[in-house]
């Protein structure tokens, strides 16, 4: 009777959660996020739609699909002596609100690498030229071995080159190798400018781009020389992420699951109901587990340390805390199969 009547169950569900989870509390929090994903649930826990309108057809997968964009919605880190704000959305590089409000500046230098440049740079200095009266487009090498001293000084010598002051806005445009020397070059120049993050990987949305760690690598050591530095704001388009290879989603998506059994199991549950959606690329789901993640370290920016506070995380020990096989596959990259089809 259960096989023939699960395909039934299936076909016509909203969404299908596995019930064989730790606990009670688990499941509600994962009923909970996929109602929040749906629409039907807004992130305050109030019912934004009654269920009564959604159809018997209406499942997640359709509504995913159905999906061209994702407005704008902030995510607000509060810090000591100031705030800013998460922008997640798509199109956003082209939305004059996400660039709003920015600080005041006659000039802005938007940092990027040889392989997002051509992608995304045109677009973000048409939308710049609208606020500053000058804007700058630095291209830097791409890879880790470029984050050095010779990008970092690659930037501040076009910047005294062009006579920029303290009047100057950065806006780091790629991914984390960026992101670092970009926000490390503004904590320097002129002992300090504003800087923006537009990160263009999930691996630089969900965790590089945000808490305020900048640094370049030294011969001895990776992020030897760096400062703690927040940036103004992050905006994170969701578009920029369909032109990421699958090997570079792999590596954000296996951050996004590392955080599961660290510290939220419901989110971990979360993930393992929707990972197709998230290796899709589909937009509604990247952007709640981006959202997700972003709030989650509201307060690992707020002190910094946080992270370190975790102490050693062996794959012992996510062995021990994973709710299924499913789940130990994941942590190690997506899926062993996927895993190895983005290498």
């Amino acid at each position: 009777m259960y096989e023939e009547r699960d395909p039934l169950y299936k076909s016509v569900a909203h969404f299908v959660i596995e019930t064989g989870r730790p606990s009670v509390p688990v499941l509600v929090n994962t009923l909970v996020m996929q109602l929040e994903l749906m629409g039907i649930l807004s992130l305050n826990r109030s019912l934004s739609l009654s269920i009564a309108r959604i159809g018997p057809n209406d499942g997640l997968a359709a509504k995913l699909s159905g999906m061209n964009g994702i407005s704008l919605e902030r995510v607000s880190i509060d810090l000591d002596d100031r705030r800013y704000d998460i922008l997640v959305g798509t199109g956003l590089l082209c939305d004059p609100q996400a660039f709003d409000a920015l600080p005041y500046a006659a000039a802005a230098v938007i940092v990027t690498n040889t392989t997002v440049a051509p992608l995304y740079a045109e677009r973000v200095k048409q939308r710049l030229a609208a606020t500053y009266r000058s804007v700058i487009i630095i291209e830097l090498d791409d890879g880790e071995v470029h984050k050095d001293w010779n990008s970092l000084n690659t930037i501040f010598d076009r910047m005294l080159s062009a006579g920029l002051d303290r009047k100057t806005v950065l806006f780091a445009l790629g991914g984390g190798v960026v992101g670092d020397v970009t926000g490390f070059a503004a904590a320097c120049y002129m002992r300090g400018v504003p800087f923006v993050q537009v990160p263009t990987t999930l691996l630089a949305q969900v965790d590089s781009s945000v808490g305020g760690k900048t640094a370049i690598n030294h011969p001895l050591g990776k992020n030897m020389i760096g400062a703690f530095y927040q940036p103004q704001r992050v905006i994170a388009d969701l578009d920029t992420l369909d032109t990421l290879p699958d090997r570079e989603l792999a590596a954000g998506l296996a951050e996004v699951i590392k955080y599961g059994p660290i510290a939220d199991d419901a989110f971990m549950s979360w993930i393992e109901s929707n990972l197709d959606a998230l290796w899709a690329r589909e937009k509604t789901a990247l952007a709640y587990a981006v959202r997700r993640y972003a709030r989650s370290r509201r307060g690992w920016s707020a002190r910094t340390s946080a992270r370190r506070d975790c102490g050693p995380f062996s794959t012992s020990d996510i062995r021990s805390v994973m709710p299924s096989k499913r789940g130990w596959d994941m942590a190690l990259g997506c899926t062993a199969r996927r895993w190895d089809a983005a290498w």
